[in-house]
């Protein structure tokens, strides 16, 4: 029998675990969002509407499609079960929640269905009601509020018939949610915490059970089953990938051999009470890492841990990337990969192109790349006519450079603020084809790579370190517990060799 994880000798990992069940038995805080929601729309007066997912079968199928609630609908309600509706109105700070009344037949098939005497005794609602009344109540709110503007997500979603759409604007009310579901409060955050410890306990076994796996479907299924059992389900795709395959940023095959590998990359999250975690480890097959593991290992963990000197309210995000792209480019060249001037190197964008293609990290919340993610990574794109996310005035009009420089000056979007949950995810790649690619697109800049040297780690494969933290007052948090100092590792990872 295997040594389990959390019993490996001298590895104390602090899993702090309150039980959830007491977080899970207070109400979800829909009503403090939906009244944020209205803060961040600055109005007095409207309607906020939306829709949350319907009940559907696959197609050409009498089987049910997997049920996914919708986000923004679940932030301003707590409600999980399909075909709700919610309106909120501003002027009154009445939030009510609108179910189909079930047919009773459903008890045989599903179970009792909530009624909306129960719901106000389960959700921070002050209405619950059922939706043959919706239409005719949003009407009433027209009539009576003229100059009031029904404010919806998506413009295929009006509120249940379609002569309401006249009412409907969806300029303003994504942006507002965004800017609320951005900075998460103490429930969500604890929710956050549980996902990832979840997270931590599967990561933690595979560690300890990698000596007798045979592949990396082994190690999905694994994750899955521990994931399952603590009361979580999979935030995203396993991403179980080995050896050179470590090398494949979203690589999801999952089907290959561990067999003759130095290393195995798991990519994966839990998710609780709808809320996400994402977690990298990287760790050796064999129980003890290579020298040129050892090396890459070493220098993104370094990486990681510059950021986090800088992590805390006010600063740049882009400041936090530029901080670990440094870290990167002098480490590649103390190992002899990368050669020349540092500043010719920067220039040639090498590193972000090849060696680190990819983001420092994103917002993580209701979804694993939560709202403004990419206002937080890249305020521009390549055409800079247009902004990312589509961002326009209130008038509809284009946002002028003048006014984007402005906007993106603003700490709600590039700059962290207590709250803000989000990955730090440095990772150092070793991917052939890509670097073929970027050396036939700009043979010029071959001169800057010792291919001699990068020859020893093209067996690496990659290496990536990802933890999910939240910015508080005066710094941040840590919210994942899994182990990354490279002695902890091995000591999981030969606990149960053998056994």
């Amino acid at each position: 029998m295997r040594t389990p994880a959390a019993s490996v000798p001298n590895l104390h990992i602090d899993l702090g675990i309150s039980d959830p069940s007491k977080l899970l038995a207070t109400k979800y805080p829909a009503k403090s969002h939906a009244r944020r929601t209205a803060q961040a729309l600055d109005l007095k007066q409207g309607l906020i509407y939306l829709r949350g997912e319907v009940a559907r079968n696959n197609e050409d199928s009498d089987m049910p499609a997997v049920f996914r609630q919708k986000r923004y609908f679940y932030y301003l309600t707590g409600y999980d079960l399909p075909d709700g509706h919610v309106t909120y109105d501003i002027e009154t700070d009445t939030l009510t929640l609108w179910i189909l009344r079930p047919d009773p037949k459903e008890k045989l098939w599903s179970g009792p269905s909530p009624t909306p005497k129960t719901l106000l005794q389960t959700l921070d609602i002050d209405m619950a009601n059922y939706t043959e009344s919706l239409a005719t109540t949003i009407a009433a709110y027209t009539v009576a509020h003229p100059n009031s503007q029904i404010h919806i997500l998506h413009n295929q979603l009006p509120p249940m018939t379609p002569d309401l759409q006249e009412f409907c604007t969806n300029i303003y009310l994504k942006p507002a949610m965004d800017v609320s579901r951005v900075i998460k409060d103490f429930y969500e955050i604890e929710l956050i915490k549980q996902a990832n410890r979840i997270s931590t306990h599967a990561h933690l076994k595979i560690m300890a059970l990698i000596d007798g796996m045979t592949s990396e479907r082994e190690v999905e299924a694994e994750f899955i089953s521990e994931t399952i059992k603590r009361g979580g389900k999979l935030a995203y795709d396993t991403i179980a990938c080995s050896g050179k395959n470590c090398s494949i940023l979203h690589y999801v095959r999952n089907d290959q051999p561990l067999h003759h590998k130095q290393l195995l990359l798991l990519d994966a999250g839990a998710e609780y009470g709808l809320y996400a975690s994402d977690v990298t480890r990287t760790f050796p097959i064999s129980g003890v890492f290579s020298p040129e593991a050892r090396q890459i290992y070493t220098l993104v963990y370094k990486m990681q841990s510059t950021v986090f000197s800088i992590l805390k309210p006010g600063i740049r995000w882009r400041d936090c990337h530029s901080a670990a792209a440094d870290v990167a480019i002098e480490g590649l060249r103390e190992l002899g990969i990368l050669v020349g001037d540092g500043a010719d190197i920067i220039r040639s964008q090498v590193l972000g192109k090849v060696f680190f293609p990819h983001g420092l990290g994103h917002h993580v919340g209701l979804e694993t790349h939560d709202v403004l993610y990419s206002d937080l990574i890249s305020a521009f794109d390549n055409d800079t006519d247009n902004l990312i996310g589509g961002r326009r005035k209130r008038n509809g009009g284009v946002v002028t450079m003048e006014e984007f420089e402005a906007f993106t000056t603003h700490e709600i979007y590039n700059h962290l603020k207590p709250g803000m949950t989000l990955t730090v995810e440095p990772g150092i790649y070793f991917n052939k084809p890509l670097y073929e690619d970027f050396i036939d697109t700009f043979p010029y800049y071959k001169h800057l790579v010792d291919e001699k040297a990068l020859a020893k780690y093209w067996d690496v494969g990659g290496v990536r370190i990802e933890d999910v933290v939240v910015i508080t007052d005066d710094g941040f948090e840590n919210l994942t517990p899994a182990p990354k100092e490279i002695v902890d590792i091995e000591r999981v990872c030969s606990a149960g060799k053998g056994l």
